[in-house]
C-alpha cells in the first residue's frame, strides 16, 4: 500500500500561510483544481491554479504539504 495522503495542505511558499486544504478523491489523472484564484491574507500574494491534478499535487507535496 502506498503512502496515502488524506489531506493536502496548500500553503503560500512566500510566508507559509495555510491557504486551502484539499481532500483527494482518488482520481490522479484528471485535472482537479483549474482556474481557482486564491489570495494570501498575510503577504497579499495572488495565486491562480491552472491544470493541477491530484497526482501532480501528491508528487510535489512533502508530508502532505504543497507550497505554491
Amino acid at each position: 500500500m502506498k503512502n496515502e495522503v488524506k489531506v493536502i495542505e496548500i500553503r503560500c511558499k512566500k510566508c507559509n500561510k495555510l491557504m486551502m486544504e484539499y481532500y483527494p478523491c482518488g482520481d490522479e489523472s484528471s485535472v482537479s483544481l483549474q482556474n481557482i484564484g486564491m489570495k494570501c491574507s498575510r503577504c497579499k500574494r495572488v495565486i491562480i491554479l491552472k491544470k493541477y491534478s491530484e497526482g501532480m499535487m501528491k508528487e510535489h507535496s512533502e508530508n502532505g504539504t504543497l507550497r505554491i
